[in-house]
């Protein structure tokens, strides 16, 4: 996600903002909108891929969870190709080639005879490691093997782990997933949503690995049974045995760094992601323009509050996985009603917030008018963008003009 529309509708309003206005606002005031500024900074200008360390023995899944986290059949087809004998970085595209994840695959969970490599398996890690790290560490057991040999397999995920420490002092969050719990008994239940005696050895399944996990770490984030298979034909789904697949990808959004967020919304399609994600934005924008618009400083307010609140709504249009155009925003801004047109002020400070005058920045008269106007907005496109609600209905949303919650 780095071309010219990206540049234009999110970074350069920020990139203003910063120059123009914060340095003539008061100290109180600096400090707040400086913080919220530096949020949409980690979505808008510094995001990246999301890195994961998916370990676990052979057989226990990793290349159908990732295809069932993308819900395509990635990593069959998009994975740069390693050799066995050493760790390695797979990068996974979706179709489009714009939303990245890397994973790294590691060698030695429960591999048989390890004498044929010549790599030790540190020095295979040391290799890995040396230019990045893992954001998290999902370890995969098998619902049927959750109690073969499993500790030690996390002795060996204890060492991973330490190594990410002690190279980039960062200690990876740590996420327990079963899988295949469609294999326990009984056999005739095998589609979910599961009976009531399937579920209950899905969660001793749960249960014993959360045990085992907590023996040898004490900060273990979370343990998740799932069920990801599907099946794919030309590259469409055309079956779907997915089970808490949602609930794993909703939970891993907070063990990420905000930096990777705006791309795990696009791998991952999830509605509830994308809208957490919108929320965010949007809050952090009315914080923004509350404080901008409460400033008395002439000229600034209209083309600064106009420009984040169009960085704003291009951010929640590409978590929708929607392309940044002008056609796209055009489009938005006339379903609920606002003017589009061009204004001489705007060119004169940045060319990317000479497009768009949106008529709520021209009343900006006071801070809490201009935040509660960005909210709107905010409520507006998520509705368009996430829900694909009809025009009508977002442009109720953005004249509502409730007041925005408190900023995270």
């Amino acid at each position: 996600m780095r071309d010219d529309n990206q540049k234009e509708y999110l970074e350069e309003p920020l990139k203003m903002l910063r120059k123009k206005v914060l340095p003539k606002l008061p100290p109180h005031v600096q400090n707040k909108v400086n913080h919220e500024v530096e949020r949409l900074e980690d979505l808008f200008v510094d995001t990246r891929a999301p890195r994961f360390a998916i370990v676990g023995r052979r057989g226990a899944g990793k290349s159908t969870l990732v295809n069932a986290i993308f819900q395509a059949p990635v990593a069959d087809i998009g994975t740069v190709t390693a050799e066995t004998e050493h760790a390695s970085w797979h990068t996974y595209k979706n179709a489009t080639e714009e939303a990245v994840m890397e994973v790294l695959d590691t060698r030695g969970f429960g591999e048989g005879d390890r004498r044929r490599f010549q790599t030790s398996e540190e020095d295979a890690w040391n290799e890995a490691l040396k230019t990045r790290y893992p954001d998290a560490i999902l370890f995969l057991v098998k619902a049927k093997e959750v109690d073969a040999r499993v500790s030690e397999d996390i002795e060996q995920l204890k060492k991973l782990r330490e190594k990410v420490s002690e190279m980039h002092d960062y200690l990876p969050p740590v996420i327990g997933v079963v899988t295949q719990v469609d294999e326990l008994d009984p056999a005739y239940d095998s589609d979910p949503p599961f009976g009531e005696e399937k579920l209950t050895h899905i969660t001793q399944a749960k249960e014993h690995l959360q045990h085992m996990l907590g023996e040898q770490l004490s900060d273990v984030a979370g343990i998740f049974p799932v069920c990801a298979y599907t099946a794919f034909k030309d590259g469409e789904m055309v079956y779907d045995r997915r089970w808490k697949i949602e609930e794993l990808i909703d939970f891993l959004l907070d063990q990420l760094p905000e930096t990777t967020w705006m791309q795990w919304a696009r791998i991952t399609q999830a509605k509830t992601i994308q809208a957490r994600i919108a929320k965010t934005m949007g809050k952090s924008a009315s914080a923004i323009a509350g404080g901008v618009g409460a400033q008395p400083i002439p000229l600034a307010d209209l083309p600064f509050i106009t420009g984040i609140q169009l960085s704003m709504i291009a951010g929640i249009a590409y978590v929708s996985g929607r392309k940044l155009d002008r056609k796209g925003l055009t489009e938005f801004l006339g379903a609920i009603g606002a003017n589009v047109g061009t204004a001489f002020a705007f060119r004169q400070i940045a060319r990317s917030l000479g497009k768009f005058t949106l008529p709520v920045a021209g009343h900006a008269i006071s801070g809490t008018l201009a935040a509660t106007a960005t909210w709107g907005l905010c409520k507006a496109a998520i509705l368009y963008y996430i829900e694909k609600r009809p025009a009508h209905e977002a442009k109720q949303a953005y004249e509502s003009r409730s007041e925005p919650p408190e900023a995270p």
